[in-house]
């Protein structure tokens, strides 16, 4: 790695680590009564908030989009900070000299690990394949924009209409450290990996360190390894193949186990070494967030939509910056957000209560502002985390009411639905130029029944088993040690629930065989199934019809929940046991003391994880891939969280309370926890031949953080056509080039420099805009018809129309136009650049 690139690195962790310092103050209010004064969060508090403050000025013209804005921001945050210093009356430098080794462990732990991933990406530094481009072309439009909201760099004219938050945050960054876009596309994602390890580490430290003040050393292992454990370490499916590469394994076993490429007889072939030990480059890798094989309902699989398990560290190898990745280390933030709530809700208690107040925050109206920029950025980041981060902090905020009182009264179920809904409407003022901006490919209805076989427990076990390997035991004991209160909970959860998601997913079938737009579906599945429907009416069917056709096909529906029934009541059996021992937990605890036990805050994880995991076996959000993959790709990322915490607290829990059991568990843990991260381990190799190639080879490319390295040794041409663009093209002029397939080199232009084109992949632009605009549609024929069109004026035009300033005619343009077409240009209009391989045309208009 050249010396540039490491300057650049250490610049960048600086600026993190300036960005913490500042808001170190404000954590500390905000934070005060967690064990680490919410330390372990100041960067990314700090980040958010100068981030979210440089955006709302921007947006409202109040500033530009330059280092003036973001400066701005950082007095900002430093005024908010001497705020809370005053407020603090100084204890805040008090409690880091009596806590130095605490900051020294989280400062040594995030810098190792984003030392780490800037090797990693060093290793691979191209912004090439699945979605890079698109997100590069995001934080490219978010930092060269010439005013916010940033331009939608696909789609000239329009503005982003996507959660972009994330890039905004990248960008701020890649200013302050003076790091261009191409290089900081990859310190960012270093610093989405250490900041995701902090994260981690925080709330595990929070958490055990609340139920035992004084920490001994496997309190501090236990936290530590959280770094490793939540961002980093993959699931089980890296045993596995280990396994089939080894020939472990009867062809009856791989059979069993039904997994994509791990068919019998063809054991004894691994795909992460080729025959002579070497890593190869192949993304043998990708298998292991697509461990669940879809079926329908007539047995037939469905490899095309299989179901995303994905994972962070899957998500850090393979690189995408997608905004479930951008805002992994804000859902920690927001974690030891519910925390603290947790812990200070019954601070109120003899305060008067009025009807849908939380007198915790409603009486505190900094607090409040704080808390809905917190949450409103989640939504911000990542649309699909804030409903789930909404459930835990108003559940914590019950529990907290629930153990300072005695009881669950109806007034504390009211104070937390008004703790939401209050976060909600605040949130959505707060961010309210990004929601006047977006609109979503989810139509009605939004909820769609899954009507595909069941998930596979052993499929869950290879996601999920490393946390449930300590989870279930930790629930188990807490049933044997104190569990008390109804039988009759556990069971009206254990089997009301499921028979409730049954009922919705019926009732949603039902609805949709009665619509004339859900004919096709139940014909659909009736022809899988070998069901003969009623005969359509004249009239159109209706409900009468839908009704005739659900009971036709309901042995066929129910008899897909049995298929495989075990995920179902494993699940069922968890929430159940987590809400019986809230109530064992709670009821008898009126008198313990506020910062007592976060046993209940454990099992509010556990409970939501299994919310999120078991959901998605009835119903999935409905978008424009039509199916449950992306349902089951979100939830499954926040479970990964939710439940990655709860296993760590729960390992602490175990040792210290039932040492044997503790110890088993825990040898057992670090076993799994040791092969989960072979997943790394290999990954990182194969990604990194993929880009340098073998160790023998003596032309090794040079490690670099240098995103367009790619373009610049295999299109050099392009390279300095693009360099030229970025240093001398106005912010928000539009260039035209040709528009393609998604997923390939098509759009590079627009990408790469952050300047709009007329339409880059339209596919992407319907999934962000789903059916708000036709343009993506209507623009790609006309895109070639002015590349193809020897009639100038009609060129002209349409260039006209679409308000370009430059034609880019390179390697796509070439090959895929006419030169009769394209001659045109050079016949018209001024070359502004020219090389041996791209040609670029100025239009001034007529």
């Amino acid at each position: 790695m050249i010396f540039s690139d490491i300057f650049a690195a250490l610049r960048w962790w600086l600026v993190l680590s300036a960005l913490g310092t500042a808001a170190w103050p404000l954590a500390h209010w905000l934070f005060g009564r967690l064990p680490d004064k919410g330390y372990a969060f100041g960067k990314m508090l700090g980040l958010l908030l100068v981030s979210y403050l440089f955006w709302l000025m921007a947006c409202l013209g109040f500033v530009g989009n330059n280092m003036g804005g973001v400066l701005l921001g950082v007095a900002a945050l430093l005024a908010a900070s001497a705020w809370a210093w005053r407020q603090e009356g100084g204890t805040a430098v008090a409690w880091l000299r009596h806590n130095w080794r605490y900051v020294l462990t989280a400062e040594v732990g995030f810098a190792l690990l984003f030392m780490v991933w800037v090797w990693v990406r060093a290793n691979n530094p191209t912004i090439t394949a699945t979605e890079k481009p698109m997100e590069f072309a995001f934080l490219n439009s978010a930092s060269r924009s010439p005013a916010y909201p940033p331009l939608d760099p696909w789609l000239a004219g329009f503005s982003i209409s996507y959660y972009y938050f994330g890039y905004v945050m990248v960008a701020v960054l890649g200013r302050l450290a003076a790091v261009p876009e191409a290089i900081a596309f990859n310190l960012g994602m270093a610093w989405l990996v250490a900041g995701s390890g902090l994260g981690a580490f925080g709330v595990v430290y929070n958490l055990i360190a609340s139920q035992r003040p004084k920490l001994g050393g496997m309190g501090w292992t236990i936290a530590l390894l959280a770094f490793v454990a939540l961002p980093v370490a993959g699931n089980g499916e890296m045993v596995l193949e280990v396994a089939y590469g080894r020939g472990w394994g009867s062809d009856a076993t791989w059979a069993w186990l039904d997994m994509q490429d791990l068919v019998p007889g063809g054991q004894g072939s691994p795909r992460y070494v080729d025959s002579a030990g070497e890593p190869t480059s192949n993304w043998w890798w990708w298998r292991a967030s697509r461990v669940i094989r879809e079926y329908h309902v007539g047995g037939r699989v469905e490899d095309g939509l299989t179901p995303i398990a994905e994972f962070p560290g899957f998500s850090f190898v393979l690189g995408d910056m997608h905004p479930h990745v951008l805002a992994l280390p804000f859902a920690f933030l927001s974690l030891a957000l519910a925390l603290q709530l947790y812990g200070a809700a019954g601070e109120a208690t003899g305060e008067p209560r009025r009807l849908f107040s939380a007198p915790f925050i409603t009486n505190n109206p900094p607090l409040a502002l704080l808390t809905a920029v917190i949450i409103g950025g989640l939504s911000f980041l990542n649309t699909w985390d804030v409903l789930i981060h909404l459930f835990v902090l108003a559940g914590a905020y019950a529990l907290g009411r629930w153990r300072a009182e005695g009881r669950l009264s109806e007034q504390t179920w009211l104070e937390a639905a008004g703790l939401g809904g209050g976060l909600v409407l605040a949130s959505y003022l707060l961010y309210l130029p990004f929601y006047l901006g977006f609109s979503s490919q989810a139509g009605a209805p939004f909820i769609l029944p899954m009507l595909m076989r069941p998930t596979r427990l052993v499929h869950f076990l290879i996601i999920f088993g490393v946390p449930l390997l300590t989870i279930v035991p930790f629930v188990l004991a807490n049933m044997w040690h104190g569990g008390r209160g109804r039988w009759q909970t556990w069971l009206s959860w254990f089997i009301g629930l499921p028979l409730v998601l049954l009922s919705i997913m019926l009732l949603w079938s039902w609805l949709i065989a009665s619509n004339p737009a859900g004919y096709n579906t139940v014909v659909s599945l009736a022809r899988e199934v070998n069901v003969t429907l009623p005969a359509l009416p004249a009239s159109g069917g209706g409900w009468g019809w839908g009704a005739q056709a659900l009971g036709a096909l309901l042995p066929a529906v129910l008899a897909t929940r049995l298929t495989y029934i075990a995920l179902t009541l494993v699940l069922a059996a968890l929430v159940a046991t987590a809400v019986w021992l809230w109530q064992a937990q709670l009821d008898g605890e009126a008198a313990v003391a506020r910062q007592g036990t976060v046993v209940p805050f454990v099992l509010l994880l556990i409970l939501t994880g299994g919310l999120l995991t078991l959901g998605p076996e009835y119903v999935y959000l409905k978008d424009n891939f039509g199916q449950r993959l992306n349902t089951i790709f979100k939830f499954y990322y926040q479970a990964w969280v939710l439940w990655g915490v709860a296993g760590l607290v729960a390992l602490d829990w175990l040792w210290a309370r039932m040492r044997p059991l503790g110890a088993a568990v825990g040898g057992v843990y670090v076993l799994l926890l040791g092969a989960a991260l072979l997943f790394p381990y290999h990954a990182v190799q194969s990604r990194a031949v993929e880009y340098r190639g073998p160790a023998t080879m003596a032309d090794r490319r040079p490690l670099t953080l240098n995103g367009l390295v790619f373009v610049e040794q295999f299109n050099p041409a392009e390279y300095e056509a693009l360099v030229w663009l970025r240093e001398n093209a106005p912010a928000g002029s539009v260039v035209l080039e040709t528009t393609g397939n998604a997923y390939s080199y098509y759009g590079r232009v627009s990408a790469n420099t952050g300047l709009p084109t007329v339409l880059g992949w339209a596919n992407h632009e319907f999934q962000w805009r789903g059916d708000s605009t036709a343009e993506p549609g209507l623009r790609g024929p006309l895109v070639k018809e002015i590349f193809d069109t020897t009639e100038w004026q009609r060129a002209a035009d349409l260039l006209t129309q679409y308000g370009v300033d430059y034609i880019f005619v390179g390697s796509l343009e070439l090959g895929d136009h006419t030169q009769l077409g394209l001659a045109k240009f050079a016949n018209n209009l001024q070359v502004a650049y020219q090389n041996n391989g791209v040609t670029i045309y100025r239009w001034q208009g007529e």
